[in-house]
């Protein structure tokens, strides 16, 4: 009898380290597989290869009607997304934003007219949009395929009039030629 008490005083002596041992065990295997996930997105933003997450999952016998996307972002999207976040710390940045959400036609034009161009503002939407902490838009940010120069210098397009008329900063950014870290504030915030 007095071995089993003896048991029983040290048995959280026991269980203890070996629950503190498993914590660590898999806290650690966590930091491994986000570091080799940052590894894989930093390098394929790099090369613009897209980046598998998770292995396939297998099909269901029934094809859903919708299915979620692979990613959200691509890997440049994603890149820009988190040089915004560190190089802003004191803005909130949101990604793929249409114009509909970001501006509003006055209350002055006719219903058919403020309807009219509701419409032709949610045809349209911007990569990133910057606010400040009170969710007030600050700056628009599109990401170009490829540099062009003709298209940058032209008359402005439907998108740079309309946030240029509400008074928030658009910026074109080449896919290839993003900004660096210490260079993402002076570039947003101007």
């Amino acid at each position: 009898m007095i071995a089993l008490w003896y048991l029983l005083v040290l048995a959280p002596f026991v269980a203890v380290p070996i629950l503190w041992w498993n914590y660590r065990r898999k806290v650690a295997e966590r930091e491994h597989v986000a570091s080799a996930r940052w590894g894989n997105l930093a390098s394929a933003a790099r090369t613009g290869a897209t980046v598998a997450e998770d292995p396939p999952q297998p099909a269901p016998a029934v094809q859903p009607r919708y299915a979620r996307r692979e990613r959200l972002l691509d890997p440049v999207q994603t890149l820009l997304y988190y040089l915004l976040k560190n190089g802003l710390p004191d803005h909130e940045v949101m990604p793929q934003v249409g114009l509909a959400q970001l501006l509003d036609v006055p209350g002055t034009a006719g219903g058919g007219e403020r309807d009219l161009r509701l419409h032709g503002l949610a045809q349209h939407r911007v990569d990133f949009v910057i606010c400040n902490k009170a969710l007030q838009p600050v700056a628009a940010i599109d990401l170009l395929e490829h540099e062009a120069p003709a298209a940058l210098t032209a008359a402005p397009d439907f998108k740079s009039q309309c946030l240029a008329q509400a008074g928030i900063r658009h910026l074109r950014l080449v896919r290839t030629a993003l900004p660096k870290r210490q260079d993402v504030r002076a570039l947003v915030l101007g």
